[in-house]
């Protein structure tokens, strides 16, 4: 197949699960034949020239980005009835190079990911036939209803409710007006099937090297436990660590003294800070390579309350060997988990805590649930599995686009800037 794939940003370096993603299915897609054609907003932490792995696996086309929110967009948002901050992300220079390609090429699908990259499947649809699939990597509606319902604040949750709706429209056009959806999550899945029920969805999920993240030969730190996360401008992440500092840790602690807790990710708040003093908790800031500090710990915690899609930090843990406790949200993503099998499930910060203390104490639980975890994620997870999902998925939309395709296709119009 002839893929050209619309990605948010350049999917290197694999600093986040999205671009890790993106990475991967790219790769595992040309490895088995296929032609990829990428064109992606540049990235902030790497200059595009480096990015040699992905180039590896596609024609990559790189376009400076320079949106941000304005009160222009935010009025264009309102009059609109579009989500505020997807405005920023139509940029004229993205769009002509997408529609230049699809003059010059033959394609058989576009790939956009991202949801927040919507506009360009509108426009797309406007000017050529190729089938459009959308990879969606989180279903926002869920995450702005689940911020409404967990905002205290009047004035917040009233402005958080008139861009859910703006969103829950927005994504119920875009998955009518897809070729197929892809999603990332199950609880996603069936949110974007119940706005658009004529819409073809299909669940993929986000994979895990599983010979790169594997079981640790030497023991962990006892009473060692790891929070992952890559950054903390995500709200979700903020909030999660939040609350295991705040209300869950000081129960742990209780208990078992000497617990320490580990917390990665960039960009954290100048409270966390403050969190270090008495030496029981460390921040790592962004680590490039988990894998030690993951070997290092007894426990993975993912308190999640916040967010939805596929949790890459629990298909990173199962992989590595490792017991976790996770909120039921945390773990909504992957449908063959198992609580008391894979993993514990706790929602409350006194059960949260109960489970955290019980695998710190119980090597027999944590032993089976680290081996079942990593079977689970072997057997499903594997990103040679995920790949297969992603070939069959765009080969059966290009033979039903070929089976539907008139024998003349619309001529596509290049607009200027």
């Amino acid at each position: 197949m002839r893929i050209l794939r619309i990605c948010l940003r350049v999917p290197y370096p694999l600093n986040e699960g999205s671009s890790i993603e993106a990475f991967n299915t790219t790769r595992l897609l040309a490895s088995r034949g296929h032609a990829i054609t990428m064109v992606a907003f540049e990235g902030t932490e790497i200059d595009p020239t480096d990015a040699e792995p992905l180039r590896q696996f596609c024609d990559l086309h790189v376009i400076p980005f320079h949106g941000k929110n304005s009160v222009l967009n935010i009025a264009r948002g309102v009059i609109e009835r579009t989500p505020v901050n997807y405005i920023k992300y139509r940029d004229r220079r993205m769009l002509n190079k997408c529609l230049e390609l699809l003059k010059e090429r033959l394609f058989d699908v576009v790939v956009i990911d991202h949801t927040i990259l919507g506009w360009y499947a509108h426009q797309i649809r406007q000017h050529s036939s190729v089938p459009i699939v959308l990879r969606f990597h989180d279903a926002h509606t869920l995450i702005w209803e689940r911020w409404v319902q967990n905002q205290s604040n009047p004035i917040k949750r009233a402005l958080g409710w008139q861009q859910y709706k703006f969103i829950r429209r927005y994504e119920r056009d875009l998955a009518l007006s897809s070729n197929l959806c892809l999603m990332i999550g199950t609880r996603d899945a069936q949110i974007v099937q119940s706005l658009a029920p004529s819409a073809l969805i299909r669940f993929v999920p986000a994979g895990i090297d599983v010979d790169h993240y594997r079981p640790a030969i030497s023991p962990p730190e006892p009473g060692s436990i790891l929070y992952l996360a890559s950054h903390y401008r995500w709200h979700p992440n903020w909030d999660a660590v939040n609350w295991l500092y705040q209300t869950i840790m000081p129960i742990v602690w209780q208990r078992v003294p000497n617990a320490k807790l580990y917390i990665t990710g960039k960009d954290t708040l100048p409270e966390m800070q403050t969190w270090t003093a008495d030496g029981r908790v460390a921040l790592t800031g962004f680590v490039p390579d988990e894998r030690s500090i993951i070997d290092n710990s007894s426990v993975v915690v993912i308190p999640m309350r916040l967010g939805a899609g596929i949790k890459l930090k629990l298909l990173t843990a199962f992989s590595s060997g490792k017991a976790v406790v996770s909120t039921t949200i945390g773990a909504e993503g992957v449908p063959e988990i198992r609580n008391g099998e894979h993993l514990l499930i706790a929602d409350e910060s006194s059960s949260f805590a109960d489970a955290i203390v019980s695998l710190l104490k119980g090597t027999s639980l944590r032993k089976n649930l680290e081996e079942n975890g990593r079977a689970l994620v072997c057997q499903h997870y594997d990103w040679n599995v995920i790949g297969s999902m992603w070939e069959s998925a765009l080969a059966a939309v290009v033979l039903n686009g070929e089976q539907a395709a008139s024998v003349s296709s619309p001529a596509i119009v290049v607009e200027s800037i």
